[in-house]
């Protein structure tokens, strides 16, 4: 977010500070389906796993085409996409699949 008052230079501020919000990274492992390896993705306690999932096909687009239709599958259940990576209990290093519907 930038904010700015008359003559001062443009100022971004981290979220945590407007919002008084504070995220924790969480490096997890994320397998795309199609993909040929699983990719380290840094992301946010406060993402939602809609995101989450966003963030792993941006990572892999160079060699598997984004999806509009994903689900999310964590310790072998579909998750809600609505919900944060907080939430549905994910810690450093887990593994999260994105598979396509």
């Amino acid at each position: 977010m930038v904010i700015t008052s008359g003559s001062e230079l443009e100022k971004t501020l981290p979220l945590s500070l407007l919002t008084g919000l504070t995220f924790m990274p969480v490096p997890l492992y994320g397998f795309l389906q199609g993909d040929v390896v699983g990719l380290l993705i840094l992301a946010d306690d406060g993402d939602t796993l809609e995101a989450l999932a966003r963030k792993l096909q941006a990572a892999a687009s160079l060699r598997v085409a984004a999806r509009d239709q994903v689900r999310v599958v964590y310790k072998d259940e579909t998750v809600d996409p609505t919900m944060t990576v907080a939430q549905a209990g994910l810690q450093a290093l887990d593994r999260f699949d994105v598979l396509s519907g």
